[in-house]
């Protein structure tokens, strides 16, 4: 049996702090990823897709977006299953509930594992329903030794998943090994928002990023399930993408320097599909101005979203500006004298201090850069 796999769609997301209409234009552009994952259970001929929680924000979800989500779901010619996540929970009465959804799709209820059963395979899902699920289900259940293949779909957070992927939060923690221990063939699983498969564990990620610290692979899941093994797949879908790239600048002696390596730097394929942040980097001399606003406003038209990042220190001579009869001399002679004798946090802490008061005294617009 061919299963495609999808999670984490997020739709009616309220984008907060962005611009009314970039916040407009993304959530079009979730509903247009929804389709497209869609597409690709087609283009694959999947006799089954599974959700995995999260598709969409229930406390902002509108019933016209329910609706889309129950008509795109009516075309497919195979059975759905979903489970509910922590953003979208399955609550009595709530947008589950309320939603007109056709009669292939089968909703899995409860906070403990429930049985579908699609010819030879079974699939137990779990959905969050209000509280804060766990995955203490795992230690005690255990499939039935009745020569079916059994899937997990669960909304969760593996333990295996890298710490800066979790936002140092792990939603309904479980391991690998309790999966497999419990007799499931693979845990479809849904929460993590960058695409990975770690031996049992199937993430697809979220058909598109959300946002900056959403770099990885975004794509839908391929499940390939039988009584002789399973094997899954990634399929990218994504059209945004959000990148960092570091420029280096040493030894820049004006802004026209800077905005040459800025503008060798702003080679994407596809700018009006990337949301690009540029890190400046670099020892710089201290006669050099950079205007990080005047370089995004230059390129900012071509990209989908543009940042720049003044992270460069200057090179000021120190030792010469202490030996100045001045009191930028005398700031400079304490402040360095203090560096000298401090180390670790102190140390950075007295630099930054330093070069913020020589910008200050200069008349610089940016006085501070703090990584």
């Amino acid at each position: 049996m061919r299963i495609v796999h999808l999670a984490d769609v997020h739709l009616d997301r309220r984008f907060v702090g962005m611009p009314l209409p970039g916040a407009k234009k993304r959530r079009a552009e979730l509903k247009e990823a929804f389709r497209r994952c869609l597409a690709v259970a087609r283009e694959q001929g999947a006799e089954a897709v599974t959700i995995g929680g999260d598709l969409w924000e229930d406390e902002h979800v509108t019933a016209d977006t329910r609706n889309f989500v129950a008509d795109e779901l009516r075309q497919l010619p195979c059975p759905v299953l979903l489970i509910g996540g922590n953003h979208d929970p399955l609550l009595a009465g709530g947008n589950h509930l309320r939603t007109p959804w056709p009669e292939s799709v089968r909703l899995f209820r409860t906070d403990q594992p429930t049985e579908e059963r699609l010819g030879e395979v079974s699939i137990w899902g779990v959905s969050w329903t209000g509280g804060n699920l766990t995955s203490g289900f795992l230690d005690t259940f255990r499939v039935p030794d009745d020569g079916r293949t059994h899937l997990l779909l669960l909304h969760g957070t593996s333990r295996n998943v890298p710490a800066y992927l979790t936002g140092g939060v792990a939603y309904c923690s479980f391991t690998p090994e309790a999966v497999r221990r419990a007799g499931f063939a693979l845990c479809l699983s849904g929460h993590i928002h960058a695409a990975s498969i770690d031996g049992v564990v199937v993430y697809p990620g979220s058909p598109e990023p959300l946002g900056w610290g959403e770099m990885g692979m975004h794509a839908v899941a391929v499940a390939d399930v039988g009584t002789e093994g399973c094997e899954a797949r990634l399929v990218e879908v994504n059209r945004r993408r959000y990148l960092e790239r570091r420029v280096g600048c040493a030894e820049a002696t004006s802004s026209a320097a800077v905005e040459e390596a800025v503008a060798r730097a702003l080679n994407d394929p596809e700018p009006a599909a990337t949301c690009l942040r540029l890190e400046l980097v670099g020892q710089i001399s201290a006669d050099c101005e950079i205007d990080g606003e005047a370089l995004v406003a230059r390129h900012r038209a071509a990209y989908a979203e543009l940042v720049v990042r003044d992270l460069t220190t200057p090179a000021y001579d120190y030792a010469s500006l202490a030996r100045q009869p001045t009191a930028v001399g005398r700031f400079v002679k304490i402040l360095t004298e203090r560096l000298d004798a401090s180390e670790g946090e102190e140390r950075e802490v007295v630099e930054l201090a330093l070069i913020a008061g020589l910008r200050a005294v200069a008349g610089r617009k940016d006085v501070l850069h703090v990584d």
